[in-house]
Formats: C-alpha cells, sequence, structure tokens
C-alpha cells in the first residue's frame, strides 16, 4: 500500500509539471496600472519614484465590447501641471520625464509552478519612433526588492501588427515569485496637444486563420440574422463556443448553451464555433 501511495504521489508531481496556462489578451482580465518614473536621458536618467496608477491615468483604454486595449503615452502629468517645470521644460514645452508605464494582470498563486503563455494580436502600431510599446511576462521576487526575475528577457517589443506571444516554463515561474503578464510604454511624458501625432497600439485576442473555419451541419442558429440572442440546436453534446469575426479574431466565448446572449457585440458577419473533447463544429451567422 505504501508504495502505491508513493507512486500516486510521484504521478501527481509528473502531472503538475506539464500544467499550461495559455492566455489570450481578454479586456475582461483585472488589469492594474503601475508607473515607474525616472529623469530623462540627458538629466542622468535616475529613478524618480513608482506607484500604483489607475489604468487609465497611464492613458491605456480597456474597451471590453472590442475585447480591445489601446496604449498610448502618458499625458495626465503633462496635461494636470503644464507650467511645472518638474513636470514640463517650460522653453520648449516638452515633457520633462521619463515615463513606464505598466498595464498587468496579476493571476494569483496558481499560476506558480505551472507553464505560461501569453498571446495577443496587434491590430494597428501607429506609436511615434520616441516611444515604445511591449509585451511581458514577469516574475517580481519579493526577496529580492521585487525584481524581475527574468531580468526583463521575457519583455519584447511589440510587432507592427499581427500575433505575439512569450512565454514561461513552470521552473521559471517559482513559487514565491508574483506572476504578471501584460504590456508596457516607455517614452516621454507626452504634451495632450501631441496625442494624434504620437500614436498609439491597438492591440486584441490573437487572430485565428479563417481557413481553418470548416462549416457543417452538426448544428443550427435561429434566427439568423440575430440581434440579441443566438439560439442553438444541436444532437451533440457540446461543451464551449467561440465566436470569431471575419479575420479570425476571437470576440466571445464561453461555455455552451442553447442560448448565447450576443447583444455585445458589433453588427456584423461572424463564425459560431462549437467544441467538446471530440470534436468542433463552425457555422456562419450574421449579428444585426
Amino acid at each position: 500500500m505504501k508504495s502505491l501511495f508513493s507512486l500516486l504521489i510521484a504521478l501527481t508531481g509528473f502531472t503538475s509539471l506539464f500544467a499550461q496556462n495559455n492566455v489570450n489578451f481578454s479586456a475582461s482580465d483585472n488589469w492594474t496600472g503601475y508607473m515607474n518614473v525616472f529623469e530623462l536621458p540627458a538629466n542622468g536618467g535616475g529613478y524618480v519614484f513608482g506607484s500604483a496608477w489607475g489604468v487609465a491615468g497611464l492613458k491605456t483604454v480597456i474597451d471590453s465590447t472590442a475585447n480591445t486595449i489601446t496604449l498610448k503615452p502618458n499625458y495626465n502629468t503633462y496635461a494636470d501641471n503644464p507650467t511645472d517645470p518638474y513636470w514640463v521644460d517650460t522653453v520648449t514645452n516638452v515633457g520633462n520625464k521619463f515615463m513606464e508605464a505598466s498595464t498587468f494582470v496579476e493571476p494569483g498563486a496558481t499560476f506558480n509552478q505551472n507553464n505560461l503563455t501569453f498571446s495577443g494580436t496587434v491590430l494597428s502600431n501607429t506609436l511615434d519612433t520616441a516611444y515604445t510599446a511591449s509585451f511581458f511576462i514577469k516574475a517580481l521576487d519579493p526577496a529580492n526588492g521585487y525584481q524581475d526575475a527574468f531580468g526583463g528577457t521575457k519583455v519584447t517589443e511589440l510587432p507592427a501588427s499581427g500575433n505575439f506571444t512569450v512565454s514561461a516554463t513552470s521552473t521559471e515561474l517559482a513559487s514565491g515569485l508574483i506572476v504578471q503578464y501584460g504590456f508596457v510604454v516607455k517614452g516621454r511624458n507626452g504634451n495632450p496637444a501631441d496625442e494624434q501625432d504620437l500614436g498609439s497600439v491597438l492591440i486584441s485576442a490573437p487572430v485565428t486563420a479563417i481557413s481553418s473555419f470548416a462549416a457543417n451541419n452538426d448544428f443550427s442558429i435561429s434566427p439568423n440574422p440575430a440581434s440579441q440572442t443566438l439560439t442553438l440546436n444541436s444532437s451533440e453534446l457540446f461543451e464551449d463556443y467561440r465566436i470569431f469575426n471575419t479575420v479570425g479574431q476571437l470576440v466571445l466565448s464561453g461555455r455552451y448553451n442553447n442560448q448565447i446572449d450576443i447583444s455585445a457585440i458589433n453588427a456584423g458577419n461572424y463564425y459560431i464555433e462549437l467544441s467538446n473533447s471530440a470534436k468542433k463544429s463552425v457555422k456562419a451567422f450574421v449579428k444585426k
């Protein structure tokens, strides 16, 4: 009996080594803001302070309906202090601090000792070249002044467009480290008058290739077009659903139900994918 118990313990440990958290960007996650402020490189680049900020104060815009996040340079420190030389060079009328604005999720200790992959897609990137916007996984170490245990090696600049992904192993995300995934924008605090010229980065969930959608007759949809609710009829025992737009962007997902509320998505053409452990089935529909 003792040997059987030991075997069960060993198998449990073996399984945990391969646990995987695959996280796609979602606007509905619990996003948090943090700002680190530095002197400009011309003024020595020294660290000034860091503190928690509201996400909106970072100039990050989260749109739950569209399932997007928009990253921009910081503007409120200039807007609130236009004549303060601490924040604004009153001779040149440009920002006087270097801002490191992080928008991230801390998923908690259940993500420790598990593999993690964080993915998304850049829909547009018009950010001025004086700024950088990056995606990351971090593992902050409370025993080492909350420094990133990866030393910034899992912080990567966002592409001009298309999918992005970053991963960390269960060993790297050891117990006691504070796991974070998200985004960071770096650069001078901006003049609000230049907001349009300085651009932004628009991000959503990873794109799935439309060519992978093969329509079939495993279920029916009514009404189609629909404005509020899709009613699904099938003899199959489906478990989950995912709704994609025509470029393959995931816009809605959840547990299967024969009635799905689609009131939150925009009017247009979509695909709904129903799945269980054995199969996936897809049909097109129209939201009006």
